[in-house]
């Protein structure tokens, strides 16, 4: 029996790709370089051709795991440099709307969070602390590991939902994040490297890089521009929810819950998040899953078809859990 036509499958990423780059193409121009098609910009667009030129060939040549993996990573580069840059904009763009720390630290001691206490936790326990930073770190790379690993066992409508549902996040807390500015819990909670020598925070120096894009002095193009600059909500916390869900229906699926568990447990550290921005952060992620499959049915239809090979003892396919 034939698999799905892999390209009909991944034309929905492709279209929700498109999109995602015309949105930060928009958010760029507000700032005040304006958008340009950078040689950085333009050479991911021309890697992406080639390797989706590469994909079609491949799946002529019913060498379709190798063409999945393709398809994917084709939509990745696509899109690298521009979001990048494009994480920068809501900091300018939100430059007159007031800060929602105040609230936003309201919130996690309404729900009895205390994020200071946390935070000591994590600095009296070094081993553990570093355990979950370098979970926190590895997050560009496990979406190549995740990548990999629906490819090999064929799960191809599952890795586009995957994504898709990771675009849609992504634009969704671009556009929250211009009208609710925050510096995040660090600031907030007034915290400062004296108060852990022994921890390293990943974003410890967030303000005056939110202060100088606000003030629209940072030059988005250059080669060492500032990372993380979206406080409120957490994309950190949707992407554990989607990786997790990705790789449900794999033997991995342990390995990758153990390793964004891990993850998880530093956002409030390492993102310097308040819990508040985290719980957003999960119901965007779920939306997304949600939006994403909505989008597949449109471009593939619900007739079930089959993966190119079984996920693993005991396990379902993802025709069968997927929708």
């Amino acid at each position: 029996m034939e698999a799905r036509s892999i390209s009909r499958i991944f034309a929905a990423v492709y279209v929700v790709s498109a999109c995602a780059f015309l949105l930060d193409a928009v958010l760029i121009a507000q700032l005040p370089q304006g958008f340009r098609l950078s040689r950085a910009i333009a050479t991911d667009l021309l890697v992406a051709a080639v390797i989706t030129g590469c994909a079609v060939a491949l799946e002529a040549r019913h060498y379709r795991r190798v063409a999945i993996a393709c398809f994917a990573v084709a939509n990745v580069f696509a899109l690298k440099t521009i979001n990048i840059i494009a994480h920068l904009a809501p900091a300018y763009i939100g430059r007159n709307f007031d800060f929602i720390d105040d609230l936003l630290m309201s919130s996690d001691r309404f729900i009895g969070f205390d994020w200071v206490a946390y935070f000591r936790w994590h600095a009296e326990h070094p081993a553990f602390a570093e355990v979950c930073r370098q979970s926190y770190l590895m997050w560009p790379y496990m979406a190549l590991v995740i990548i990999v690993i629906l490819a090999c066992y064929g799960q191809a409508e599952r890795l586009a939902r995957f994504l898709i549902a990771t675009a849609l996040s992504l634009a969704v807390v671009y556009i929250i994040a211009i009208f609710v500015p925050s510096y995040g819990a660090y600031v907030q909670h007034a915290m400062s490297h004296d108060r852990h020598p022994g921890l390293f925070v990943q974003f410890s120096d967030f303000k005056p890089a939110y202060d100088a894009l606000r003030a629209g002095v940072v030059d988005v193009y250059a080669d060492q521009i500032p990372e993380g600059a979206i406080s409120f909500p957490s994309f950190h916390t949707t992407t554990v929810l989607l990786w997790i869900w990705a790789t449900w229906r794999t033997p991995a699926r342990w390995f990758v819950f153990v390793q964004q568990a891990a993850c998880f447990l530093a956002i409030p550290v390492q993102g310097a998040h308040f819990v508040s921005d985290m719980i957003p952060g999960v119901a965007i992620g779920v939306a997304a899953l949600v939006a994403s499959g909505a989008i597949m049915r449109i471009f593939v239809g619900t007739d079930p078809a089959p993966q190119l090979a079984p996920v693993g003892p005991g396990l379902q396919s993802e025709h069968e859990v997927a929708r």
